[in-house]
């Protein structure tokens, strides 16, 4: 019984410390920002094969798109560990790592490494520059 017990409790622990790093991700980096619209968070979803959550990335309210932007200020930086190997990191790989960081509540690796092509991209996920008064 006890070896069943713990079994049930490692799990709650990696989503309860998942929660957490979500958290801390979330209150940014000091003196450092990163600005992107909602279009450009769901167009990098997209890029990579995310479907689903480029949807929801145009649907977010502005205190959500907000938290992703902090979440992207921490995969900014370097030396933070990126699911992420053999090919050189975007910025378009930190919105996409953010965004589903900020959706499903831990990093994953992307569904494809590689961009799908620009032009075959549907209109609803074409860029727009973020609001330069709020940043959003």
């Amino acid at each position: 019984m006890i070896n069943r017990m713990v079994g049930q409790t490692l799990p709650v622990f990696k989503r309860w410390a998942a929660a957490l790093d979500r958290r801390r991700l979330m209150r940014g980096r000091p003196n450092f920002k990163v600005h992107f619209s909602r279009s450009a968070a769901a167009a990098s979803l997209w890029d990579y094969g995310e479907d689903d959550l480029a949807d929801r990335a145009l649907q977010m309210a502005d205190a959500d798109l907000r938290h992703v932007q902090a979440i992207a200020a921490n995969y900014e930086n370097p030396a933070y560990p990126l699911p992420m190997t053999g090919q050189r990191l975007t910025h378009n790989h930190v919105i996409a790592f953010a965004a589903i960081t900020y959706f499903e509540g831990k990093i994953r690796p992307l569904n494809r490494t590689r961009r799908r092509p620009q032009k075959q991209r549907p209109d609803r996920f074409t860029e727009q520059p973020p609001d330069p008064v709020s940043g959003l």
